[in-house]
């Protein structure tokens, strides 16, 4: 079964990626999806966990909204991407480092 990692923006596309790993979990089993929310445990390094779920999975699933790219710290008021401290950045960087497939 392939191992799949879900990357996401809570703020942009939380909803719809509920729905898309549910059905993934239904079809390919629930062992196989990695999703943040349902899958790193309180009080872990969330650097950590996204470098040792990506380098385990088969195919990184980039879930991008319409907002993905737009939105902003609200602290810096600097877009999230920009930041190389990003989870989703990161999550995306480790993918394509692994040469994984980014979908």
């Amino acid at each position: 079964m392939p191992r799949i990692f879900i990357s996401y923006r809570r703020a942009d596309s939380r909803t719809i990626t509920g729905r898309i790993s549910d059905r993934l979990a239904y079809t390919f089993g629930a062992d196989n999806v990695f999703k943040d929310v349902d899958d790193i445990p309180l009080g872990s390094d969330f650097r950590d966990v996204i470098h040792d779920a990506v380098a385990k999975t088969d195919v990184l699933l980039v879930i991008i909204g319409p907002q993905w790219a737009n939105i902003t710290d609200p602290v810096s008021g600097k877009r999230r991407l920009d930041d190389p401290d990003d989870f989703v950045r990161i999550e995306v960087e480790s993918g394509l480092r692994r040469d994984n497939p980014v979908t």
